[in-house]
């Protein structure tokens, strides 16, 4: 059974962390993460929080800054101070004042990220 509203793994704020990860549920982020993350659930990156890779999640709360593309099967909100670098393709973007977005975005109601993650 997906629990996609529960947070499966936790990077502190003063932790560090290279490598890739997938997740059934969601994943936070407070400290530096450098590699690639899937997720069923979502992605949230806290305001100190920085993401140098590609992210692959059904939602994302952005509040500190990626650097990397991201895919999302349904909605990303970028937080006030948020920073992206790079190519975004979402269904629902949502963009508080004070965000800095670099990159190109694709919004599409057909993509699906169940067809590139996993099945369980």
């Amino acid at each position: 059974m997906k629990e996609e509203g529960k947070i499966d793994t936790i990077i502190g704020k003063s932790s560090s962390f290279n490598g890739n990860v997938k997740v059934t549920g969601g994943i936070r982020i407070d400290g530096v993460y450098e590699g690639n993350i899937e997720s069923h659930g979502t992605i949230i990156l806290g305001k100190d929080g920085k993401i140098k890779g590609e992210l692959k999640t059904k939602n994302a709360v952005v509040g500190g800054e990626i650097v990397g593309n991201m895919t999302t099967s349904e909605r990303v909100e970028f937080q006030t101070g948020a920073r992206f670098r790079g190519d975004l393709i979402c269904k629902t973007l949502i963009v508080e004042e004070g965000v800095i977005f670099d990159g190109s975005c694709k919004m599409s109601e057909k993509y699906s990220i169940e067809k590139k993650l996993p099945e369980e």
